[in-house]
């Protein structure tokens, strides 16, 4: 009489089971990754945008004081106090 092989299922199940597995811890590793980029770059723009509140903080409390207010028309528009004359340089 012939000896039968069996086909060994135990074998072939935790061949799938460990495969099934392999491949989920694959996919949330590479998903975990996406996501760190993801908050890397949102921590940088995050960063920029506090910079950007922090500088226009203090431009906002120099335009509340009346001297910046007052150098700023000077310099900038040209204006004067009264009595004063204004001064121009010649254009060559």
């Amino acid at each position: 009489m012939r000896k039968r092989k069996n086909f060994n299922w135990f074998a072939l199940v935790m061949f799938a089971m460990i495969a099934y597995f392999s491949t989920v811890l694959i996919s949330q590793q590479v998903h975990l990754a996406h996501v760190n980029e993801s908050q890397r770059i949102a921590d940088k723009r995050l960063e920029k945008a506090k910079a950007m509140n922090e500088k226009l903080r203090k431009e906002l409390a120099e335009l509340q004081d009346i001297k910046n207010i007052e150098r700023l028309a000077r310099e900038d528009l040209g204006f004067t106090k009264e009595g004063e004359m204004p001064y121009q340089a010649a254009r060559p």
